[in-house]
């Protein structure tokens, strides 16, 4: 992969900023530095994009300075499928000099946004919607074809060819759907087209652009409040003919926007949202390689959207992030079956104590990880039941968020925005996923150095001491027992307790919300997890 123009945001960007997420490896330049402005050939303009895509389809996503590392990764893959046909729009001058720096092909989009988070659903992420519609209005009518993404949409696989499947179709969208309606790689069915459109990953040529003109006016009329996902369902539904069939080149399609334009629904096992990749795992149910993985449906911010590219093994981080200098630690697990195929079935209270039975012997590792100096890789965790914003489904789907399929329970590998708030554990500097020995990028180095040891209680108050002495040169160290040991209390001193305790005392995560069965037999609604207790 050539990424070594990329790996070199880091300098480059200079000490961190505040307001730079402490998870996120790429530190910001020192506010108040002047900035250079966009220079005549960062300008969105037809002729750069004939420059930049003289075939006439364009990847376009855009970012502020705070999620420069998600551009990052973005272009990383784009880059490594051998893809030029990209720009990445930067919506403030700060994001503008850290793309130019990483060698991005970048363009300035000159909005006055606020440099921060943008909230879902806050005026700052509502005011976004304006200046990406301008993006997609303006390419189609200059005659190209576009997939415009979020950034944290990543595109994984080279996508046109796919679309040119469908060459009546105006638009192709990725939507919010939670349960697969077909299986064949092909779009969803009209059992999947009612749920909401998702605009992170949209396809567009130039036959859409009725529909996206009056998208434009709609939303130029009110920026600062209507929300650009909602009036597009609203538009691209408004007189459509879902049941009407002729001029459809694929059953599957249909007539969007006044019967004018022909739209339709990627599948969601291919081009997946967070519920569809790391709740369902279509995509790797079906051994496939997925074509976009965008963090929706997802807890924890920012932290946790990170935390979920690097369970899937597409975030890009620094080399040392794979082989940190002070090692890693990885222990086994115990999960009996009967908690994770309870009698009679799953419930809340059964999925309360599944979680907070791992939750026991993953603070063991992490106390003993945190005092030897290594990073823990957290285990494959499994959860009994999904998590929501609103009660879980009832009946033959009881436990998983509603509209979704009863087969994905029990959760193997759960993503840890399910029970920890991520951000807290300080990824970078104490904790690593899951899937880390088997990331393509860590290397062979880690891999090799592999040692298992088991704690000897009867000297356990010397254990630190020997663990650090005899395995300062393995990489990866695998404590057998850690599970069953009280690490704080029987193996460290007073002093290393109270410092793992100072550190993650605040470390806790929450479950919500119970089905309507589970609520009447008088079982929680709810539940706080404490990594600590």
């Amino acid at each position: 992969m050539a990424t070594s123009r990329l790996a070199s945001l880091a300098a480059l960007l200079g000490a961190a900023a505040a307001s730079w997420d402490v998870s996120g490896p790429y530190p910001l330049r020192p506010h108040g530095r002047r900035l250079q402005q966009a220079r005549p050939d960062e300008e969105f303009t037809k002729e750069r994009l004939l420059k930049v895509a003289p075939g006439r389809q364009i990847l376009l996503s855009f970012t502020n300075r705070v999620r420069l590392d998600f551009a990052v990764s973005w272009v990383a893959h784009v880059k490594e499928m051998g893809l030029t046909n990209y720009l990445i729009g930067a919506t403030d001058a700060e994001a503008l000099k850290g793309l130019r720096d990483a060698g991005i092909q970048c363009f300035s989009m000159e909005t006055n946004l606020p440099q921060g988070e943008w909230p879902w659903g806050s005026p700052s992420f509502k005011a976004l919607g304006p200046h990406k519609i301008e993006l997609i209005y303006k390419t189609i009518a200059w005659d190209f074809e576009v997939v415009i993404t979020d950034i944290d949409a990543l595109v994984l696989r080279e996508p046109f060819a796919y679309m040119a499947r469908w060459k009546d179709a105006g638009f192709l969208t990725t939507s919010d759907h939670l349960g697969n309606t077909t299986a064949d790689q092909g779009l969803e069915t009209h059992n999947g087209i009612h749920t909401a459109f998702n605009i992170g990953y949209m396809f567009f040529r130039n036959s859409a652009l009725p529909l996206v003109e009056e998208w434009r006016r709609v939303i130029r009329e009110q920026p600062k409040t209507r929300w650009d996902q909602g009036e597009f369902n609203r538009i691209a539904r408004l007189k459509w003919a879902p049941h009407r069939k002729d001029g459809l080149s694929d059953p599957r399609l249909f007539w969007s926007y006044n019967q004018k334009i022909i739209g339709g629904v990627l599948p969601i096992s291919l081009f997946c949202g967070g519920h569809n990749y790391f709740v369902s795992q279509f995509a790797q149910r079906n051994g496939w390689k997925p074509y976009s993985i965008h963090t929706t449906f997802q807890y924890a911010a920012a932290a946790g959207k990170r935390h979920r590219l690097r369970e899937a093994m597409v975030w890009i981080d620094k080399p040392e992030y794979y082989n940190p200098p002070s090692g890693l630690l990885t222990f086994s697990m115990t999960v009996p079956d009967e908690l994770v195929h309870p009698p009679g079935g799953m419930t809340a209270r059964g999925h309360v104590a599944l979680i907070k039975h791992q939750l026991a012997q993953i603070k063991q590792a992490l106390a003993l990880s945190f005092t030897l100096g290594r990073k823990l890789i957290f285990p494959r965790v499994t959860c009994g039941y999904d998590k929501a914003w609103y009660p879980l489904a009832s009946g033959q789907a009881r436990g998983v968020f509603p509209g979704s399929h009863a087969f994905i329970l029990p959760i193997r590998d759960c993503p840890i925005d399910h029970y920890l708030e991520v951000g807290m554990l300080r990824p970078y500097e104490y904790i690593r996923e899951y899937s880390l020995l088997g990331n393509p990028r860590t290397p062979r180095a880690v891999l090799s150095s592999v040692k298992s040891v088991a704690l000897d209680m009867s000297s356990s108050a010397s254990e630190v001491a020997r663990l650090s002495r005899d395995f300062s040169d393995v990489k990866v160290l695998n404590v057998t027992n850690v599970a069953s040991v009280d690490v704080a209390s029987n193996i460290l001193t007073a002093v290393q307790s109270r410092k793992f305790t100072s550190q993650f005392r605040s470390a806790h995560g929450s479950w919500c919300c119970a089905p309507q069965e589970d609520r009447k037999k008088g079982m929680p609604n709810s539940a706080h997890f404490s990594l600590l207790r």
